[in-house]
């Protein structure tokens, strides 16, 4: 690991449009630096989410990739569901945000919607604190040291859907990678959830403190089973598993909007 971070430190950090080179999505463009994510243009980056969502997504449906980054998820996503389908990619660092807007038009994906913002529990937008890392945002509560920090606006998804999703309301998948926010934005989509029962994978990131016992409660009150089926290998840090509805429990909703809005642990005031 030392060696490959060692590696990246003189590799170009210029951001531009280049080719995949090999992989699934050999030939598609990417916005991005060779510093910042040397897999993507390689092609090598996240297989075994790839080969799940290559087993797992339908022409035609509607997916969310939530930390969608410079947008190498949302390009496979893109390729699956097809003109007939629509993704939208939220990715609350503008900066990063305007990448992929620029790797949507290079490509050609009118399926694609690109949502500068983060998901969490709150009913109204709200910035959050960020330190930036390799052009991702992880959310810090203050003070930050000396470290760079920068605002992000996040929002539940729950307030937010209707104003995006048009005529068609029906989500069929959502990736989930958000860098230790992960319950709040849980917390915040448990009625989406419950009515759309989506196909769901969310990377637990045990190094920001999340674990699936941190998630269980609000997993369970979303309608689907705790015990998460693990996507790629089990000595990884930050570990993706998969999550299935659990057909035969009721709904109850015990978690109300007033009592939800007290997990927003890095809302500034």
């Amino acid at each position: 690991m030392m060696v490959k971070e060692n590696l990246r430190q003189i590799l170009p950090n210029v951001v531009r449009s280049r080719r995949i080179l090999a992989g699934p999505l050999r030939g598609d463009y990417i916005v991005t630096s060779w510093h910042d994510y040397p897999a993507a243009i390689l092609g090598y980056a996240e297989p075994d989410l790839m080969s799940w969502l290559k087993r797992t997504v339908r022409a035609g449906e509607t997916w969310l990739d939530m930390g969608a980054h410079y947008g190498y998820i949302s390009l496979a996503l893109c390729r699956y569901v097809g003109q007939a389908g629509r993704v939208f990619a939220f990715e609350p660092l503008l900066k990063t945000a305007g990448h992929l807007s620029a790797t949507r038009q290079a490509n050609h994906l009118s399926q694609l919607t690109v949502v500068p913002l983060a998901l969490s529990d709150n009913e109204e937008i709200t910035a959050v604190r960020a330190q930036i890392w390799k052009a991702m945002a992880q959310p810090v509560a203050p003070p930050a040291g000396d470290a760079w920090v920068e605002p992000i606006y996040c929002i539940a998804l729950d307030k937010l859907w209707h104003r995006l999703c048009g005529a068609d309301e029906v989500i069929s998948g959502i990736k989930m990678d958000i860098e230790g926010m992960e319950s709040n934005a849980l917390i915040g989509m448990i009625g989406l959830l419950r009515k759309h029962q989506p196909k769901l994978i969310i990377e637990v990131h045990q190094s920001r403190g999340v674990n699936l016992e941190l998630l269980a409660p609000m997993l369970r009150e979303a309608g689907y089973h705790t015990a998460g089926r693990l996507v790629g290998k089990p000595h990884a840090a930050d570990r993706s598993y998969e999550f299935v509805v659990d057909r035969g429990r009721e709904p109850n909703f015990a978690l109300k909007w007033r009592e939800r809005s007290s997990a927003a642990s890095f809302a500034e005031k």
